[in-house]
């Protein structure tokens, strides 16, 4: 070829051009497979679609796809068109090998401050995990999220850099989320203009890349819901499973928060997690968990975050948020909330601050078997985080087994 091709990745595949011929060659959805790397070629000559998605195997007999583009673009002979795609194919398996370009650190390497796109919960071009059992209202939480960040706004101590959000939903219908919508909008009027793109889906998330990969370059998103793992997986929550999907979430490269669900509890087990593979924790870069108090009967409820893992940052202290909503499910209202005040979600606090809440209610004198009794956790635990924070929480009184324990404040 008398000039090189101009190549650029589309991220679900390539763009090939030839500008001494003014022929352009889209080779999307490259796979490979047992018999070699398979991709989809489309030829435009011009402005004219000679094929469109023409299945090919980059490493086979390229005959077929020639002889079709000669058939409806005769500008070029045969034996051209044959060279053409012959040596586009090349190009392209070579680009697809090399992968990722080789980056050389050192401190003088410049990078981008790491920052969070939804405060504290997703940092930017990051997947973070919110899991939890049914019916706590994750995905109202999500859309709360969506909006925050479709308007740059703040409410019940999360906040949001502006940007373009995608609601990918395995679970239910548009129209579901546009009367949620409406009632956030109704006890949040801030958030009222808040626009985002919505795609309900089927399909594997990694079996529908390309597709949102040019949603996300035409659409320039910044952020994704994904509602919800488990759907989105097909029910597979094997470590392959795992990979795959987060694997998809790295190629799109915009902040991400999917939402899952947790399997059954077991008496076994010490406290929840993420449904299927441990991967799935694992390749997220954040976790947190939702909790749910609300009595039988009422239209208030209290929603507690709690900051399970994090890669890149310290541990997060737990967030609470009062949720009231009408009986006609029109009005949908967030506020932050003391955890402290609560029964249940309190015990999910850290056990330092449980202890101090406990010592401070009436100054009293108590001994750590006592303080743990009340407060239903083990005697150890209790008596090594008091003996950790003496004298800078709350101090002794007496010694030996007739020591108690009492708030600085008490004193």
């Amino acid at each position: 070829m008398s000039q090189p091709a101009e190549i650029v990745d589309l991220g679900n595949g390539y763009s090939v051009s030839w500008s001494a011929q003014n022929i352009r060659f889209l080779v999307e959805y490259v796979t490979r497979q047992s018999t070699g790397i398979f991709a989809e070629f489309t030829v435009i000559d011009g402005d004219k679609t000679l094929c469109e998605g023409q299945r090919l195997n980059l490493n086979g007999d390229k005959s077929r796809i020639a002889k079709k583009v000669h058939e409806y673009g005769s500008r070029l002979k045969l034996p051209e068109w044959t060279v053409l795609i012959e040596t586009t194919a090349v190009l392209v398996l070579r680009r697809y090998r090399e992968g990722e370009p080789l980056h050389i650190l050192n401190v003088d390497t410049p990078v981008e401050q790491l920052s969070y796109q939804l405060n504290p919960l997703v940092l930017a071009k990051k997947p973070t995990i919110l899991y939890g059992d049914g019916g706590l209202g994750k995905s109202s939480l999500a859309l709360l999220c969506a909006m925050l960040i479709s308007r740059g706004e703040s409410v019940a101590g999360l906040s949001a850099i502006r940007g373009r959000v995608l609601y990918i939903d395995y679970e239910d219908s548009h129209e579901v989320h546009v009367r949620r919508m409406k009632a956030i909008s109704a006890c949040h009027p801030q958030l009222a203009n808040a626009e985002i793109r919505y795609q309900s889906h089927t399909e594997p998330l990694w079996n529908i890349v390309p597709t949102l990969l040019r949603r996300v370059q035409s659409d320039r998103i910044d952020f994704l819901v994904l509602d919800s793992l488990a759907p989105a997986t097909c029910g597979d929550a094997s470590a392959e499973a795992a990979t795959k999907a987060f694997r998809a979430l790295r190629m799109l490269n915009v902040g991400a928060l999917v939402l899952a669900h947790i399997p059954k509890v077991t008496e076994q087990q010490q406290e929840s997690s993420i449904y299927g593979s441990v991967f799935f924790k694992n390749f997220a870069r954040s976790t947190w968990e939702l909790k749910k108090e609300q009595e039988v009967g009422t239209d208030e409820s209290v929603l507690g975050l709690f900051h399970k893992k994090s890669n890149l940052s310290r541990l997060h202290p737990p967030i609470g948020l009062r949720v009231r909503q009408n009986s006609d499910s029109s009005a949908l209202h967030y506020d932050a909330c003391d955890l402290a005040e609560t029964v249940e979600l309190a015990k999910g606090l850290p056990i330092a601050n449980r202890i101090r809440m406990f010592l401070e209610k009436d100054g009293g004198l108590y001994s750590a078997r006592e303080i743990a009794e009340a407060l239903e956790a083990p005697v150890a635990t209790v008596k090594s985080t008091l003996s950790r924070d003496n004298g800078r929480k709350w101090h002794t009184i007496g010694d030996g087994r007739d020591v108690k324990w009492t708030c600085l404040t008490h004193s």
